[in-house]
């Protein structure tokens, strides 16, 4: 029975892992990445990931706009500051977004989409 549990461990560990971020933009040292969140009873979240790769900080302006069959719906600005080597992480560092015109059954279909308009980066000092 022992050889069959160390199979199915990575299974379901695998099966348990949340949706992974999708990549959309790098500039200047700055890795952009998104996903969408579904909590149940509650509207979907489009969780955001910035990752800094440079070995200084930098200070980052980005929109993002929410298409939904080929129609801008939505847009979200941010204006953050993030450390060399950091990542700012979806709902963690406050970097999520909650859609108030699209519903939950519009993302899942498959006919919304996420694209990243605008991204400014530019070498700083954080406070």
């Amino acid at each position: 029975m022992k050889p069959l549990a160390f199979l199915l461990i990575p299974a379901l560990l695998a099966a348990c892992k949340g949706t992974e971020f999708i990549h959309k933009s790098q500039e200047n040292g700055l890795e952009v990445a998104y996903r969408w969140n579904h909590p149940q009873g509650k509207p979907s979240e489009l969780l955001r990931r910035l990752k800094n790769t440079a070995e200084s900080d930098r200070s980052v302006a980005l929109t993002i706009d929410l298409y939904y069959q080929g129609r801008t719906v939505e847009s979200l600005e941010a204006d953050t500051c993030v450390k060399a080597g950091q990542t700012l992480n979806g709902k963690l560092n406050g970097i999520f977004f909650i859609p108030e015109r699209l519903t939950t059954e519009q993302i899942k279909s498959g006919d919304a989409q996420v694209e990243v308009t605008r991204l400014s980066v530019q070498p700083t000092d954080c406070p």
